[in-house]
């Protein structure tokens, strides 16, 4: 980006917190003046307007930071935010635009006085913009985490500066940027992040139907529900350099916002040992594996996972509904490279779906990190297996007990891809009955071909082709090219993800800048 471009995307920030005009007023503190006119009328208005001045609260936080560090972003990443940056601008504008046709000053006092007949307009209006901003926060938050990444110290610098200044609820997100920020350098982290196997002593432990994960009540904290995800010890695994991942992946768990993230908060890890005699001779007993403890929000309600949902394959569930499983997935795989982990077995085993009061289907977390590894020269064996119901989450050159290649962020972008496939069909490409998993009617290739790379590959094109032809009925033409690009993002053809020599940069950002724009971006911008 040349410097003239690099200036417009800066005034463009600018521009979605200042309003243009002789007094300068911004966009955003001129929206809440003409919500706050009305904030009298109703309780309900009332509740709406607060609502709107604390989304708006936080937006003006993360863009006034954006500008203190925006010359430390690459090009691609400023590039993708002053694009983000334009719609909320738009937003803003369209929002102030309708409020003022019903808003109108009294000469005496200067306050807003409003016709009964257009309270409900004003309600509508007032809606509209609460569901726009929340539309356009999930769309900017992963790129704007994402600039935690970088080895800039004026990140640190800026944040340290504007916390020391503002640490009031409403710098909520400065705060989570900080913690994650320290969870990404492992130098500063002091506290263990090991639990005493004793702590889950007496707490009782529910299996969740297909999945990897289970949940855990402890009656002495309240009735407080925990997921627990066990990640078996490998034995040909150096158990220093295992236990160094597990730990520095809890840390950066623990920082986590569910919400935001999509990646449940984690509590802490405990180790397990097995009663046999460590192979290395030491006496000491083996390692077996560790547990993640995850805390489950109050407001997640009826855990299940997303295979279970498209075992029972509920056709009655919006269209709506199923969109937003899709986003925050999208958003979940996200925040895991954002944290320097590839996750290497996304899948709908371990994905778990959560209600809350207002509805089914709020809210997805990514789980199941039985095979993660550090995205950077990592610990690895490139070791597979035959499972073939995870094999067809695998691209064909990560498939069987010797992949080809070692593993890299495009391998988690194809099995998302073939998770996005079946949320689009709303059924499961694995058929649970009584004996072991069998492949669905849509999947013959796995019936008629014999196993090898070929197989793979033949997988891998039925997948593809189901996408073109299956989903654009179903889920929209945007929402099956999507699911395209994550299946061909190996492919040299693919022009988005092809070429692994085009992300080779120093911080590992520029894929993520590309996933969020070719990906999220993309599932973020279907209107239904």
């Amino acid at each position: 980006m040349s410097v003239e471009l690099g200036l417009a995307a800066l005034a463009t920030a600018d521009l979605a917190i200042k309003a243009g005009g002789v007094q300068q007023c911004r966009y955003g503190e001129k929206l809440i003046d003409l919500y706050s006119s009305f904030s009298n009328a109703s309780g309900e208005l009332h509740e709406r307007v607060l609502l709107i001045e604390v989304n708006w609260t936080r937006t003006l936080h993360q863009i006034e930071f954006l500008k203190r560090i925006w010359q430390s972003l690459d090009s691609d990443h400023r590039n993708q935010q002053d694009q983000i940056l334009q719609v909320l601008a738009t937003k803003l504008t369209a929002a102030t635009h309708q409020l003022e046709r019903v808003h109108k000053k009294r000469d005496d006092k200067h306050q807003a006085e409003v016709k009964r007949w257009k309270y409900a307009f004003v309600k509508e209006n007032i809606d509209q913009a609460i569901n726009d901003l929340d539309a356009w926060q999930k769309i900017f938050d992963p790129s704007w985490f994402l600039m935690l990444k970088m080895a800039s110290p004026l990140i640190d610098q800026e944040l340290a500066k504007t916390l020391s200044i503002d640490s009031s609820s409403g710098n909520a997100p400065l705060t989570t940027a900080k913690s994650v920020r320290d969870s990404l350098r492992a130098t500063t982290q002091t506290q263990t992040i090991f639990l005493p196997k004793e702590g889950l002593v007496g707490a009782r432990r529910e299996a969740i139907p297909y999945c990897s994960a289970e949940l855990m009540l402890r009656p002495s904290k309240r009735n407080t529900f925990f997921v627990i995800d066990s990640v078996p010890c490998v034995p040909e695994v150096n158990e220093q350099i295992f236990k160094r991942d597990i730990r520095d992946l809890a840390r950066k768990l623990s920082a986590s916002d569910p919400v935001t993230f999509g990646l449940l908060q984690c509590r802490g890890v405990v180790k397990n040992t097995d009663k046999t005699i460590n192979a290395s001779g030491s006496g000491l007993p083996a390692l077996a594996s560790f547990d993640f403890v995850f805390i489950v929000p109050p407001n997640f309600q009826d855990p299940r996972s997303l295979r279970q949902h498209l075992v029972t394959s509920n056709q009655s569930l919006s269209l709506s509904s199923r969109f937003q499983v899709a986003q925050q997935l999208a958003q979940s795989v996200s925040y895991v490279h954002t944290y320097g982990f590839v996750h290497k077995s996304i899948r709908p085993e371990t994905i778990l779906v959560f209600d809350d009061s207002r509805c089914i289907l709020s809210y997805t977390a990514l789980l199941g990190f039985e095979k993660f590894r550090p995205a950077a020269g990592g610990l690895t064996l490139r070791a597979g297996d035959c499972v073939w119901e995870k094999n067809l989450y695998r691209h064909p050159r990560r498939q069987g007990l010797t992949p080809e290649e070692y593993y890299s962020m495009q391998h988690d972008i194809y099995s998302l891809g073939v998770c996005l496939l079946e949320i689009g069909l709303w059924q499961s490409l694995v058929v649970y009955g009584e004996g072991k998993p069998s492949p669905s009617s849509l999947l013959p290739v796995l019936a008629e071909t014999d196993d090898g790379v070929a197989k793979a590959s033949l997988l891998k094109d039925s997948l593809v082709d189901m996408a073109k032809q299956k989903l654009p009925c179903r889920m929209g033409d945007k929402y099956a090219g999507v699911v395209v690009n994550c299946l061909t993002c190996l492919d040299a053809t693919n022009f988005d993800f092809g070429d692994k020599n085009e992300f080779e940069n120093v911080d590992g950002i520029l894929i993520n800048v590309r996933y969020i724009e070719k990906i999220i971006l993309q599932l973020r911008s279907i209107s239904i």
